[in-house]
């Protein structure tokens, strides 16, 4: 997919960067699927470019790789009520600009090769703001970039402009939670960094629901950008959309692009819904360690 494409340099560079020839990726992809024919719980209809990406995302690590395998098809299946309906998120016209915020994928890669993604609202109305919506955007997009992104990992641009502490009081730390464990333990998303702009004054309050929610080593990838020439310093100009004084297009233009992507992909979020654990199969028992994250409930954020 375009949107989502390397270069043939882009591609040898990262091989490189971690030491392994296409060859030997190869190899380790026969690997794995020898292993996964052995897994009855696990779907058959696993392609050799999918198990390639997760490899990617786990740095090559055959054993780990398997884990984040059966992870991607077991957590899926575990937290069922935030990956349902990914078709219907939106209105057909527009997939992935929902009514109320965004999370857009640039098509440029950073000269680490890193993907850089922007999180921002589109409608500031506290009445529209719907966190559950939010999450299901955002891990809607992460399963199309799964399926096709060759980078590194994800460097996440978070712009607060218009966010209120009406806003920042439907945040739940449960659902966070259970979205930051799919991330990291499902897709595989290699975090990179978080960079915060237009932080509004109450900042202290977000990063410290935040606090409780990330794992220490995310949550030290956090930082505040105050001015852009500080973002620039981290993301080249040439990464970014012109609203942040880049010349890589513009918000609205790859909003649309990413919307003939979405409305492509429909029949495969319906499809791939179903793609999960057959835990009735399961050979050996499953161990619910943190990789499933916590379950009970969080009360109403509380602001003072």
């Amino acid at each position: 997919m375009d949107l989502l494409s390397i270069s043939c340099n882009e591609r040898a560079e990262i091989l490189k960067h971690y030491g392994v020839s296409e060859e030997q990726v190869k190899e380790d992809v026969e690997l794995i699927k020898s292993w996964k024919q052995k897994q009855p719980h696990l779907p058959e209809n696993t392609s050799d470019d999918f198990i390639a990406r997760v490899l990617l995302r786990n740095k090559f690590r055959v054993e780990r790789t398997k884990e984040k395998l059966d992870n991607y098809y077991t957590l899926r299946g575990y937290h069922d009520a935030l990956v349902r309906d990914f078709e219907n998120i939106v209105p057909s016209k527009h997939f992935i600009q929902s009514i109320f915020s965004t999370h857009l994928p640039l098509p440029k890669l950073t000269p680490n090769y890193e993907r850089v993604i922007i999180m921002k609202l589109i409608n500031t109305d506290i009445e529209v703001y719907d966190m559950l919506e939010l999450i299901k955007l955002d891990l809607a997009v992460t399963e199309v970039t799964m399926q096709y992104d060759g980078s590194i990992g994800v460097r996440y641009v978070i712009d607060f402009g218009g966010f209120t502490l009406r806003h920042l009081a439907k945040w739940n730390p449960l659902l966070l939670n259970k979205h930051v464990t799919l991330i990291e333990k499902a897709y595989s998303c290699r975090i990179m960094g978080f960079h915060c702009i237009n932080v509004p004054d109450f900042a202290t309050n977000i990063l410290g629901l935040l606090k409780i929610v990330l794992r220490a080593k995310i949550y030290d990838k956090l930082k505040i950008n105050s001015s852009l020439e500080s973002l620039y310093e981290v993301i080249p100009k040439e990464c970014l959309p012109s609203e942040y004084g880049g010349s890589c297009s513009n918000i609205p233009s790859l909003l649309k692009k990413w919307d003939e992507v979405f409305q492509n992909h429909r029949n495969f979020f319906v499809e791939n819904y179903k793609n999960v654990s057959m835990e009735h199969l399961r050979t050996a028992d499953l161990d619910k360690s943190d990789s499933f994250g916590p379950d009970g409930t969080f009360k109403r954020l509380t602001i003072d």
